[in-house]
């Protein structure tokens, strides 16, 4: 994949849900602190299963490498993992296709959460097991889009 037209001067903010298998996302801010973009998916390690809820990059902003990098990003915290994803647009189709190839990972879509992602297997779970719901905030270091 070439290079972006420009390197955006853009942070990567990470917020996880405390519980298991919990949305993550992966919020794309700009110079002034705006959204310009996010990733959101759950991990679920016992499972060893990854799923994209969504990735969204504002228009003026695709082309640079963004979804790229925060699709990296959510793959290395869980290496090794089947990943899927939700019903995917045309334009999903493409970017998935890409990272598909990119990273000999596969991207299928329309894919059904694990259980733990879905509640379904709160029921197995000692009552009181479940962690409350607190984000972790962290920033990550600038993009690196130039890959």
């Amino acid at each position: 994949m070439s290079g972006p037209a420009r390197a955006p001067d853009v942070r990567f903010a990470h917020d996880a849900e405390a519980q298991p298998a919990g949305r993550q996302t992966l919020t794309m801010l700009d110079a002034c602190g705006r959204c310009v973009g996010s990733l959101v998916f759950r991990v679920c390690h016992p499972c060893g299963c990854g799923y994209i809820d969504s990735v969204a990059v504002a228009t003026h902003w695709q082309g640079q490498g963004l979804g790229r990098h925060a699709l990296h990003t959510a793959l290395a915290t869980a290496e090794g993992h089947t990943w899927s994803t939700s019903r995917q647009s045309a334009e999903g189709r493409r970017f998935f296709a890409a990272m598909a190839d990119e990273t000999e990972t596969a991207f299928p879509p329309g894919g059904a959460p694990c259980p733990h992602m879905t509640g379904r297997a709160e029921a197995l779970a000692p009552t009181g097991a479940r962690a409350p719901l607190s984000p972790r905030n962290r920033l990550l270091p600038k993009a690196d889009t130039k890959r």
